[in-house]
């Protein structure tokens, strides 16, 4: 993948010597080094390349999701949730597996990853939920290279903690969507 960095304004302290030799060629530089403050600079840009060393499943992912609640195998409501997440993949270093974070970096209330299965950009998907007995797990696939697909019926009690007043064989199927933003493939 291809990106860009700009930074604008910004000092810089602790610089070697040559820098500060050549920052003496403005007027502005040398009233940089004496304040003591570092050298100022206006804007910086860099341009970079990375290729091959982040696997395909690693990224940053938004989540969208379309529920469906059936009762008695008729649909009793169809739920959107477009902006549902956003995680965090990353692979570990000593497995075979690639752990979700959420968008802070942390695994607050769930474990959950993904690990590779026989089939070309197919991986089973494995959550549990901490202090629970809750387990999600279902296959997940990458269509493109830049969304995943999965779909799974949420256990049975996530259900009964939502819709405890429904009498009867209660199914909640999701279809879930992820888009990676970043790095875009």
């Amino acid at each position: 993948s291809k990106s860009s960095i700009r930074i604008y304004s910004f000092k810089l302290k602790n610089i070697p010597i040559l820098t500060k030799i050549l920052s003496l060629a403005s007027l502005q530089g040398i009233a940089d080094l004496m304040t003591g403050e570092g050298i100022r600079f206006d804007d910086f840009e860099m341009n970079f390349s990375n290729k091959n060393n982040v696997d395909l499943l690693e990224g940053i992912w938004y989540e969208y999701a379309v529920g469906s609640l059936y009762k008695d195998r008729l649909l009793l409501q169809r739920i959107r949730e477009p902006n549902r997440a956003t995680w965090i993949i990353i692979k570990d270093k000593d497995s075979k597996r690639y752990n979700v974070l959420n968008a802070n970096g942390k695994d607050n209330y769930f474990n959950a990853f993904f690990k590779p299965t026989e089939n070309k950009n197919t991986y089973s998907f494995n959550c549990d939920i901490k202090g629970t007995q809750t387990k999600i797990s279902s296959l997940a696939k990458i269509t493109n290279k830049n969304q995943l697909e999965m779909e799974y019926d949420a256990p049975s009690g996530m259900i009964s903690d939502n819709y405890d007043k429904l009498d009867g064989e209660v199914v909640l199927h999701w279809k879930i969507e992820w888009i990676k933003s970043f790095p875009r493939n």
